[in-house]
């Protein structure tokens, strides 16, 4: 089971640096997985936390972007690199659920152009239309957890005690990711859906249909399309955000 580590400083994020890139020279042998919390998340909110993981690591990283600001970005290492360096390397990929808001905060806010993204609620998209499943609305990443992996008894557990503390139907703020330090039961919120991406994407590529085609590519266009959203006008609440786009 993977751990976590808070990123807090910037000896921290070289340690982070370090751990999702050991191999600076092959940098294509290397996915990650990555998320972002935050309040009113995009261009109008904040970034509260990223985190990452690599596909080499056994360690979720959250980055404390409400403490570091734009040094969570812009910090260099020894190595010769900074997490926005790696964010917008168009050889590293990264897979995310859903990039639409992350890439209008991160573009906005701290003028990171993400790269090379993978979106896997496309993906997820795309599944169901090779199966001839309902397509109408895009499906959240709880759902499709539950709907196509088996996640680990504690799973349930944590997403609830996270979403109790940061959602306002349930008496939450989402203040509670500003809020330091943070509250061990939001750290575990955090970490634990990173670690399912990379399942879930494998999970996903194995259970296409026999109906239409090409939807590697489509997916892949369909994600640049999402992050190039940032860098026009976007709107990043409300009911539209649920229809499905075409592939």
């Amino acid at each position: 089971m993977a751990s976590s580590i808070l990123a807090d400083t910037t000896t921290l994020l070289n340690d982070l640096l370090a751990d999702i890139l050991p191999d600076a020279f092959n940098p294509r042998a290397v996915t990650l997985s990555v998320d972002l919390e935050g309040v009113n998340l995009c261009r109008y909110g904040k970034i509260s936390i990223l985190q990452i993981m690599s596909s080499v690591s056994e360690v979720v990283w959250l980055v404390d972007v409400t403490k570091l600001e734009s040094q969570a970005f812009d910090s260099l290492s020894p190595f010769i690199s900074t997490l926005r360096m790696i964010l917008e390397d168009t050889g590293i990929n990264k897979v995310f659920y859903d990039v639409r808001n992350d890439a209008d905060a991160l573009y906005n806010l701290y003028g990171v152009n993400l790269m090379n993204v993978y979106d896997v609620q496309l993906l997820e998209l795309a599944v169901r239309h090779s199966l001839r499943r309902p397509t109408k609305l895009l499906n959240g990443l709880s759902k499709s957890i539950t709907n196509y992996l088996t996640p680990p008894m504690e799973w349930e557990p944590v997403k609830q005690a996270g979403l109790r503390l940061f959602q306002p139907e349930f008496g939450g703020s989402y203040s509670v990711f500003e809020e330091r330090p943070l509250d061990p039961r939001i750290i575990a919120y955090c970490a634990q859906d990173v670690t399912l991406l990379f399942e879930l994407e494998e999970t996903l590529k194995r259970s296409f249909g026999r109906f239409g085609s090409n939807w590697e590519n489509r997916i892949v266009v369909g994600s640049a399309r999402r992050v190039s959203l940032a860098e026009g006008a976007y709107e990043g609440n409300g009911r539209h955000r649920a229809l499905a786009p075409a592939l």
